[in-house]
């Protein structure tokens, strides 16, 4: 599926890029990795850090390609997902793995 035909059914809406905004996401991203690594605390935590990591930088990359999700709609965070591979460049099956993950 497209980024146009996301559009099209409503999981994504129109969003000007804003480079500030961009970067605001990626370094909310690089903050949570480091908490991910942390052997400290328990694996739900490192998984939920390491998760939320993922989800900002693939709203970044929704955001600068022009669109966000209809955050009015049911589970709009996960609209970030099929848009993955359209918005960083890589093959579907190099992020397969991270939809086989229960999104939250």
């Amino acid at each position: 599926m497209s980024l146009q035909n996301l559009l099209k059914i409503g999981q994504l809406k129109a969003h000007p890029p804003d480079a500030a905004e961009v970067q605001r996401l990626l370094a909310a991203a690089g903050r949570n990795l480091p908490d991910a690594r942390v052997t400290t605390i328990g694996p739900e935590t490192c998984f939920d850090a390491a998760y939320k990591a993922v989800m900002q930088a693939a709203l970044a990359a929704l955001m600068a390609h022009g669109y966000r999700p209809d955050t009015n709609r049911p589970g709009h965070h996960v609209t970030v997902v099929p848009g993955r591979p359209l918005t960083i460049g890589l093959a579907p099956a190099r992020v397969t793995v991270l939809d086989t993950v229960p999104q939250k």
